[in-house]
């Protein structure tokens, strides 16, 4: 869930005839119980963000099978089984809904939209997976009531090559980790102050980063571990600090800090504003929750500058720069793969316009290694754990491999994915032999109706495919 990240869908609806049953299966009863006790819960979800949630949003719940209860108190998707009022279950996989763990902005009938998440209670209780469903859902609500300030989420790897950045990161979030355990007005101070420092002086850029993705992911991971877990939802925060490996190698480990310490933002602000402080609104607005923070703790920039050297001696900031300098920025690069890896396969897709906007049915989940930018629109996967998409009758299925998302020419109608292997992907002869386009590799699959192209520039060890 750390490292999601998901696009628009297009879906087509087929009319099937509904049905209804009395008796219920042992899936159909765990993803009604699922669905029944998340909409029993609606008042308390609407008391965590006001106008995030009512009692008439729609959602689905699904497994690794396909099989779905969608609850909705408008008109549902055709080919239901109604197991009570507003819950349907549908037996086969719904449009477009692939395994992927959840899916935003899921369209149903009549202009509705709903989140979905799929229910694996091998690895995740009930409570984590409505924690993502909220999550997921409040990205869902962001994307229409936030600002559009056009703030990045990406930051270049060299910025964590030096170690004097990678301990500072390491000594802000270990005072993040202190102020959430005490709730001490003087060690919120010590935190925010050398966040100021690092703005400031430090690593502006690392910074900002880190800001833009406390008030996107930490803003929504609030809220998704408020509703989830109610009064114990400190619990979870406990839990990251205590788990995660703060070394910032990464700037996946950064990101994935960023959860955790916007969250406590704006648990701070929550819990230390006034009754009339409309903060939710001033977050909408582009206020991020450290900016909030600064301004509700009094944390002026020259008060906090005065007093960094005195904070950083008092928590042994050596220590952490020893600590820093004994490790190295462990980023893998694209020269990295493309020099270890022979394989390389193009797709490039041609996509549609629709009103000025390009509908681009693609997701994808970083793993490990996460993600991150290399330019505008172009992102970089070093191990895709997933990356998936569903357009016109073709599929990409990505799994465990390198991938290189090229969208910087988008409005143009054209985007580009690239993918790595150690093994060949297939041969010229084979591609030459196909009318249906049909690849399996390792993991992976790459299917495409009758109409694709190979490209005349393709060798055995570097494909170029056109749909």
């Amino acid at each position: 869930m750390l490292t999601h990240f998901i696009f628009a869908m297009a879906i087509s609806l087929a009319s099937v005839a509904e049905h209804q049953t009395a008796q219920q299966t042992e899936t159909q009863k765990e993803l009604l119980h699922f669905a029944t006790e998340t909409q029993e819960s609606h008042l308390h979800f609407a008391s965590v963000w006001p106008g995030f949630w009512d009692e008439k949003t729609p959602f689905i719940v699904f497994n690794h099978e396909g099989q779905a209860v969608l609850f909705t108190k408008n008109e549902p998707i055709p080919g239901y089984q109604k197991l009570a009022d507003n819950y349907y279950y549908y037996s086969e996989r719904l449009p477009n809904l692939t395994d992927f763990p959840f899916h935003i902005h899921y369209p149903l009938p009549d202009h509705q939209i709903a989140t979905t998440v799929r229910l694996n209670l091998d690895d995740e209780s009930t409570d984590d997976h409505r924690e993502t469903l909220l999550h997921e859902a409040f990205h869902g609500y962001q994307r229409t009531e936030f600002a559009d300030l056009g703030r990045s989420e990406f930051l270049d790897p060299k910025y964590l090559d030096e170690a004097s950045i990678r301990a500072m990161l390491q000594l802000q979030f270990a005072l993040a980790k202190q102020a959430h355990e005490s709730r001490e007005i003087a060690h919120i101070h010590d935190w925010l102050t050398v966040r100021v420092a690092l703005s400031k002086v430090i690593a502006s850029e690392v910074a900002s980063y880190l800001a833009d993705v406390e008030h996107i992911e930490g803003t929504a991971q609030w809220v998704g571990i408020q509703g989830s877990f109610a009064e114990h939802y400190r619990d979870n925060i406990d839990s990251f600090f205590n788990h995660f490996p703060a070394l910032f190698e990464t700037t996946h480990a950064l990101r994935t800090s960023a959860y955790v310490t916007g969250a406590l933002l704006t648990d701070f602000v929550n819990d230390f504003s006034a009754s009339d402080n409309n903060w939710r609104h001033a977050i909408e607005q582009g206020k991020t929750p450290y900016e909030l923070a600064l301004q509700l703790f009094s944390i002026s920039t020259e008060e906090a500058l005065e007093r960094f050297n005195d904070v950083i001696a008092q928590y042994d900031f050596s220590d952490y720069m020893a600590r820093a300098q004994a490790t190295k920025s462990d980023q893998v690069t694209l020269a990295d793969i493309e020099a270890s890896y022979p394989y390389r396969l193009d797709i490039t897709i041609n996509v549609v316009m629709d009103d000025g906007r390009v509908e681009l049915p693609m997701s994808f989940s970083g793993g490990d290694e996460g993600f991150h930018q290399l330019e505008v629109n172009l992102i970089f996967l070093p191990n895709a754990e997933t990356l998936q998409l569903t357009m016109q009758g073709s599929v990409i299925d990505i799994r465990n491999a390198p991938v290189l998302a090229d969208m910087r020419k988008v409005m143009e109608g054209e985007v580009t994915y690239s993918f790595w292997s150690q093994s060949p992907m297939t041969t010229m002869d084979a591609l030459k032999n196909m009318k249906d386009l049909d690849l399996q590799f390792g993991q992976s699959i790459i299917q495409s109706p009758a109409g694709w192209t190979l490209g005349p520039t393709s060798t055995s060890e570097h494909l170029r495919i056109t749909f």
